[in-house]
């Protein structure tokens, strides 16, 4: 259950998937080396990672990061509505669905990229390295606008999000298909001017339908244009831990500021916010920040 909207300026998600390990900024140099979950290649990363982590057992599971190029991804889960391959096609990279996103950060310097190299991977539906598979699509961001791949069929492919917002299943179709329905609409075009017309009541609930069209009328209605901003509207779709959410909550917010290359992470255990750019670490290993 997470949230993420984008802006031409900014960044914002919530990560409530539950960790076997806990969430950390972290760092990854150019030059790191990491293994997929299947197979037995080892992979060299081009690019400088930043971004909210997991760390086990010597891999690092990446919640969302942005490269050195200026590349930007982050997953959601995605259950029921995820496909994938059952093996890797002949000649392709195989990966897990955790694994992808390491691979797009490590390895490309743009959205464009990222496309022009979907057919030389397979993400198939396996266990990551601690045991557990878990449904995942991605939403890209560079300085062209804001992308997503959803895995619904045998082959990836990127798409424009002109919604600049993405949240779990349905899929993305499917939840335009539902904004237009309350706006009056017909048919899964996204109307942007209808949408900051829009004076209608605003769904309450938090399930993924609410709030891709919470964060929808926020984007468009009432654009964030600082990091406070933002990160207020990320308060709103928090998830507290609670005995009724104990599994399922907020653990981290996480806001980028393109203008100011900053990466904003809040630890929602402990209430504390880190801040670091990518212009600043440059050293040969990983880094976490705590």
């Amino acid at each position: 259950m997470c949230t993420v909207m984008t802006t031409s300026e900014l960044w914002g998600r919530t990560m409530d998937f539950p960790p076997r390990t806990p969430w950390h900024l972290t760092y990854l140099p150019a030059g790191f080396q990491w293994q997929p979950a299947i197979g037995h290649r080892v992979i060299t990363s081009r690019y400088r990672i930043l971004g909210g982590m997991r760390h086990f057992a010597g891999h690092y599971l990446i919640g969302d990061g942005v490269n050195a190029a200026g590349l930007l991804c982050a997953e959601l889960f995605f259950p029921v509505a995820a496909h994938y391959a059952s093996q890797p096609k002949p000649g392709t990279l195989g990966l897990t669905p955790q694994d992808f996103i390491t691979w797009v950060l490590g390895n490309h310097d743009s959205v464009a990229e990222v496309a022009a190299e979907l057919d030389r991977v397979t993400v198939v539906g396996a266990p990551w390295h601690d045991g557990n598979h878990y449904p995942f699509h991605w939403l890209l961001q560079d300085q062209t606008g804001t992308y997503l791949i959803e895995p619904l069929g045998e082959y990836l492919r990127v798409r424009n999000n002109p919604v600049g917002v993405l949240t779990n299943t349905p899929e993305f179709d499917e939840q335009v298909d539902r904004l237009n329905s309350r706006l009056g609409l017909t048919g899964r075009q996204f109307v942007p001017a209808v949408v900051a017309a829009y004076h209608g009541s605003w769904p309450s609930g938090g399930n993924a339908v609410d709030r891709f069209q919470q964060a929808t009328f926020q984007r468009w209605q009432s654009t964030p244009r600082t990091v406070g901003e933002i990160q207020r509207f990320l308060m709103q779709v928090t998830v507290p831990h609670t005995p009724r959410h104990r599994n399922n909550y907020t653990h981290y917010r996480a806001v980028f500021d393109w203008g100011a290359n900053k990466y904003y992470f809040t630890d929602c255990h402990r209430g504390l916010t880190t801040v670091k750019g990518l212009a600043d670490l440059t050293g040969p290993r990983p880094l976490t920040f705590d």
